[in-house]
């Protein structure tokens, strides 16, 4: 299997010349990938948007009442909630599921039509503050009852008071006694508005029909999403499966023919378009899987109270798998590169450009014998003639016999 995967490599994404590209022209492949990615992109949520979002079967708003615990609290936000008349929302509307249709349009309608609930909100905010307004005169009365202060009052008359209100030792108890009355009244007054809501039959109806399909409910939107998931990720693997084959195609093509500029452009294409893919066939992978081994193994480790290692884990093997394919890229570019050196394409190359195989410094094939910046040897001598000629050449510069022989 190991073999069958190198040779598979070597034969469709090594190039054996040493063509190099212009800075402009890796600009220009750059700019072509980035282009192509986010075409790739719009062309999958243009697929998927065909698809039966659980989102839209089952709203926010839905949802948001049926996993409410305060259903029963006018606060809620889905009491004032409106839904929002945009042009697609006839089409939202049909989609909803008919469970949620009865809640929002039916159930959480009649709830509106009975209780004025901007009414109902606006009456707590007043009692509220009013509320505030007491608790700050107890706590003021609290903190300077009984103290220097109030033994001075009885002393001075109720104009020379030296506190606010010209409260004297005389009514600061009737005082204290009347917040705490009018406290208590507004505690009361509050209670029986929240009471009043909660009583009322359009809310008793809302939340029987809750507790009646909350669990069906809930069961069928994750059902729902799970099945959007695998079918969201199939149609990607479908849309950008006919992609990859082509590019790949079209990359061995020019590969064959030596056309390294090409080749390397239809590669970075294909590498583009390679990564969603395998994206999303892990993501299709990770939902079909069972989650229960996993699941046990994080209550382990959470059961220890040292989740930590967990986290230790996956790092150890993240390093481990990149450690290890990092050696092995390093190790095949390095065999490359000596493949390269011994290629003599390459060396006829480098002498018809005056550089040097090895490291591409500019050098006189008939005037040096080494390359003076990296010592690589330029020529030898011939085995027929015994005159210098050109390493790497098939055949002497002077005599034209073989060099091979």
């Amino acid at each position: 299997m190991k073999n069958l995967i190198k040779n598979f490599y070597s034969k469709n994404f090594v190039y054996k010349g040493k063509e190099k590209l212009s800075k402009l022209t890796i600009l220009f492949i750059f700019f072509l990938n980035v282009f192509i990615f986010i075409t790739i992109g719009l062309g999958i949520d243009f697929q998927i948007k065909v698809l039966n979002n659980p989102e839209v079967t089952f709203s926010s708003t839905c949802r948001a009442i049926i996993n409410s615990k305060n259903v029963d609290d006018f606060n809620s936000y889905f009491y004032l909630s409106k839904n929002h008349n945009n042009k697609y929302q006839n089409i939202k509307n049909q989609e909803l599921d008919k469970r949620c249709t009865t809640l929002i349009y039916t159930k959480l309608k009649n709830v509106n039509i009975e209780h004025n609930i901007k009414i109902l909100r606006e009456n707590q905010k007043r009692i509220n503050n009013n509320l505030n307004k007491v608790s700050n005169e107890l706590s003021y009365l609290r903190e300077n009852y009984n103290t220097v202060l109030f033994e001075k009052i009885s002393s001075q008359e109720s104009s020379k008071s030296i506190i606010k209100d010209n409260i004297s030792s005389e009514n600061i108890k009737s005082k204290y006694n009347l917040y705490l009355k009018n406290n208590e009244k507004l505690k009361k007054e509050k209670e029986e508005l929240l009471k009043q809501f909660k009583n009322s039959n359009s809310v008793n109806e809302l939340l029987s029909f809750i507790k009646d399909n909350k669990k069906q409910i809930k069961e069928d939107y994750r059902n729902l999403s799970k099945s959007y998931a695998i079918k969201k990720e199939l149609i990607t693997l479908l849309f950008l499966f006919p992609l990859l084959i082509s590019s790949f195609y079209i990359m061995k093509r020019y590969l064959i023919n030596e056309k390294y500029t090409l080749y390397i452009m239809f590669k970075n294409i294909m590498i583009v378009i390679f990564i969603p893919s395998i994206i999303s066939l892990l993501s299709l992978i990770y939902i079909l899987m069972p989650k229960i081994f996993i699941e046990r193994v994080l209550s382990f480790f959470y059961e220890l109270e040292v989740p930590f290692i967990v986290y230790y884990l996956v790092i150890t093997l993240l390093i481990v798998i990149f450690g290890y394919l990092i050696v092995k890229i390093q190790k095949r570019y390095r065999e490359s590169l000596k493949q390269l050196e011994n290629n003599s394409i390459s060396k006829i190359e480098s002498f018809n450009k005056s550089i040097c195989n090895k490291c591409f410094n500019k050098v006189d094939y008939f005037k040096m014998n080494f390359c003076p910046n990296c010592q690589n040897e330029l020529k030898i001598k011939c085995n027929n003639c015994q005159n210098e000629t050109i390493k790497g050449l098939n055949f002497c510069i002077n005599c034209s016999n073989s060099t091979k022989s």
